[in-house]
């Protein structure tokens, strides 16, 4: 009775809004389904089947009600590279991977980091990919009949070693399709009757209309088999899986930091909240199914999943719909296709390339940091001159390494000289002459890691003339130490302790203490009492002074 009620209440509330915006974004969707497959190098009936299919899973099963997934403009120039590496079995053995990485992801509860990608690593990668979709275009803009290369500069001298080929029809339906598409949306919004009618579709009538009419020789995208792809199974070569591999963690670690990044921007739109890693389940799951069905891998498209927020979306249903609307077109007007021009398609793709090249956030990156700067200019430049793997390693290489270089610079290890001699830990000090003779205090301020080592030893040697015999460290503004850290402070322990200077430590943070508990050399030390812990320095003062007034007696 419950789930009757159910569907009669979707009935006659959200199905009508449901089903308007997801016929809206499939209408959307089909040329850029198309597109995607060309631009992959791939049959263009892949990108319908990979629109449906993963439209319809990711809608079923993901973590956000309202992403449209399928083929995207950041897929393409993976998709493309692992193609011409390892052939369409390899781009279908390595989506099928892809799946299963991110299934583990959202297993492993991994979603919650992908945030932790520094923003000039994701910026430069994502501004790369679109720098190289919008050169791959420039054959099919001009009416060129290329073959898509892999690498930008490949593409560009194929370019201008047959200029002399180039059609005027094919640039001008491109030119016309680029600026339909960045005007009409401005003009169609203060013209409600219009409002909803796509401008992508505007401009595909009129190019099927100018080559209709016109009869002209242009590249076109050619029949569209009609009915639904066959099953088949994948080649599992263990060499062929093990070449792939590289290829299919970037196909995933691609695709989870865009679909989370849509379910983000879904969520800002709807003011609802997204489950990252059933989000990723999700992804993985259709990524494993594609391959079996032709499919080329996918992910969440943000610019699909913004019109159909912005049709009046409800619910799951809407993606589910215009996946269904999608296969509509595909069974019964796929002939429809063959008169479609690349050219249009090509001005779409240009579109698209302009907006994934965020020029916006370079500007910022570049006021804010010159090592930002250079972690994304490398990252953007590797991007379009490599291959995009290396690009992903070498900018993550240099963003942990500038990192490193940002905590080294946060360490600091001050002697108590440099405090008021009147307050705090300094009056208790001067306050006796024993401990204003006797003691040295350092305090430590940052992460006590590798990088800070040469903070440490450079502090310590500027204290060399000063010896005595009892040194605290203070360690209450140090938030985690390393393996590094731990080796070095065992090894100033046993030096002080030759040189007859007995080592206390105070302050310091539960875990911080946990980490120094667990090792064995340490607390062996502690034993020994070669060096001793305290909570406050104070308690280390006072223990110092009872030891003295001991030994006087």
């Amino acid at each position: 009775m419950e789930i009757q009620n159910r569907v009669l209440e979707y009935l006659n509330g959200s199905l009508t809004s449901d089903l308007k915006a997801g016929i809206i974004t499939a209408i959307v969707g089909l040329p850029l389904a198309i597109a995607f497959a060309i631009a992959s190098g791939v049959e263009p009936q892949m990108g319908l089947y990979t629109a449906i299919i993963a439209g319809m899973l990711v809608s079923a099963t993901g973590g956000s009600k309202y992403s449209i997934s399928g083929p995207s403009g950041a897929m393409t120039v993976i998709t493309l590279s692992t193609l011409h590496s390892f052939g369409l079995e390899g781009i279908l053995l390595a989506g099928f991977i892809a799946g299963v990485f991110q299934v583990s992801f959202g297993i492993l509860k991994l979603g919650k980091f992908v945030k932790y990608i520094p923003l000039p690593v994701i910026s430069g990668f994502t501004s790369g990919i679109g720098a190289m979709l919008l050169i791959g275009q420039i054959p099919n803009a001009f009416g060129l009949v290329i073959e898509s290369k892999e690498q930008a500069w490949e593409t560009i001298y194929a370019v201008i070693s047959n200029i002399d080929n180039i059609s005027n029809t094919a640039t001008i339906i491109c030119i016309a399709t680029v600026l339909l598409l960045l005007y009409l949306p401005v003009l169609f919004s203060k013209i409600k009757i219009i409002r909803s009618v796509p401008p992508s579709i505007i401009a595909l009538v009129l190019s099927i209309l100018i080559v209709l009419q016109l009869n002209t020789d242009i590249p076109l995208v050619g029949n569209i088999p009609s009915g639904l792809p066959q099953i088949q199974m994948l080649n599992f070569n263990l060499e062929l899986l093990i070449d792939v591999l590289p290829a299919a963690f970037t196909i995933a670690l691609l695709g989870t930091i865009q679909s989370l990044l849509c379910a983000v921007v879904c969520d800002g739109m709807t003011n609802s909240k997204h489950d990252s890693n059933k989000e990723l389940l999700g992804q993985g799951i259709a990524n494993m199914t594609l391959p079996f069905f032709s499919g080329i891998p996918g992910t969440a498209a943000i610019a699909r999943t913004a019109i159909n927020i912005r049709e009046g979306a409800r619910t799951r249903m809407a993606g589910i719909f215009q996946a269904l609307i999608l296969l509509t077109i595909l069974l019964y007007l796929g002939p429809i296709a063959a008169f479609i021009p690349k050219a249009y398609l090509a001005g779409v793709l240009i579109v698209v390339a302009m907006r994934m090249i965020n020029v916006d956030e370079f500007k910022t990156t570049m006021n804010i940091s010159k090592m930002d700067s250079a972690v994304l200019l490398v990252t953007f430049v590797l991007t379009v001159l490599t291959n995009l793997v290396f690009a992903v390693q070498i900018g993550m290489f240099l963003s942990i390494v500038l990192l490193f270089v940002r905590l080294t610079n946060v360490i600091d290890i001050q002697t108590m000289e440099n405090y008021d001699k009147t307050s705090g830990i300094n009056a208790t000090i001067f306050a006796d002459p024993y401990l204003k003779n006797n003691v040295l205090v350092y305090t430590i301020n940052g992460p006590f890691f590798f990088g800070a080592m040469n903070v440490f030893e450079s502090k310590i040697n500027e204290h060399m003339n000063i010896s005595k015999p009892h040194i605290i460290l203070r360690m209450r503004y140090v938030p985690f130490i390393d393996a590094t850290g731990m080796e070095r402070l065992k090894s100033f322990i046993r030096s002080s302790k030759k040189q007859r200077q007995k080592v206390y430590i105070t302050s310091i943070q539960p875990e911080v203490m946990r980490i120094m508990e667990n090792d064995e050399q340490l607390s062996e030390l502690m034993g020994k009492q070669h060096v001793h812990v305290f909570d406050s320095t104070q308690e280390a003062l006072e223990f110092v002074k009872e030891k003295n007034n001991d030994r006087k007696k």
